[in-house]
């Protein structure tokens, strides 16, 4: 089931990285994977991820969920069917930005960057309100949050979402456009190369400013989009 599923995935791996790295990492039930599409769950973030070739399979594979909270669609034709079967509100369609080389980045030194422990939760609370509680509760356990530090100074943070995505970035409003959120992606970028993994992110469609800077980091961006449904 991995291999069909990866040989499925592979023939587009800018789209599907998301779905790629989780299954290389063996976090996943694999739900279905054949010629025709793949259906995964993956367990950290108990999120389902579906690419399909047409309407049909996606919907068979669809009826064989009973219930989600969570899930992310490659292809725009199963959004619907996703919202109505499911009862579920929001939508967000993004491209997949992928590090697709080897090496490391330089990093500057202005910026002290360290692993943030649970102490921290209210200071991320209050800049970041895209993750329930227990998610980034979750994150911290996994040591996977870190902030950039000058003078001791807390000037943002950044991390790896429960599924493994590059994200959760954001610099402190008063110390913005000084190149902190750069300094600190480059550092995430290493750290994942250093454990073997292939640097991913989602980034929403209009936002044309994080596209930018992952375009500038080396980061190729997926000419497809997909949906994250919840």
């Amino acid at each position: 089931m991995k291999d069909k599923a990866i040989k499925y995935l592979i023939k587009n791996p800018l789209l599907h990285m998301g779905m790629i790295e989780p299954i290389r990492k063996d976090t996943v039930d694999i739900l279905y994977a054949d010629t025709d599409g793949v259906l995964i769950k993956e367990l950290k973030s108990n999120a389902y991820m579906l690419s399909v070739d047409n309407f049909k399979k996606g919907q068979e594979l669809l009826n064989s969920i009973s219930n989600c909270n969570l899930i992310v669609s490659h292809q725009k034709f199963m959004v619907d069917y996703i919202l109505n079967k499911f009862g579920l509100n929001e939508k967000l369609e993004c491209y997949q930005a992928v590090y697709m080389d080897k090496v490391k980045l330089n990093l500057s030194k202005d910026l002290e960057i360290r692993q943030l422990d649970e102490d921290q939760i209210d200071v991320i609370l209050t800049h970041y309100d895209k993750l329930s509680i227990s998610e980034i509760k979750a994150i911290l356990k996994d040591g996977n949050l870190f902030g950039g530090y000058k003078n001791g100074e807390l000037m943002g943070f950044i991390g790896n979402h429960l599924e493994g995505s590059l994200g959760i970035l954001e610099v402190f409003p008063q110390y913005r456009r000084l190149g902190y959120g750069a300094m600190l992606e480059r550092y995430m970028i290493n750290q994942m190369l250093e454990k073997g993994l292939i640097p991913f992110a989602q980034i929403e469609v209009n936002n044309e400013k994080s596209l930018a800077l992952q375009t500038k980091l080396g980061f190729s961006i997926s000419k497809e989009s997909l949906f994250w449904i919840f």
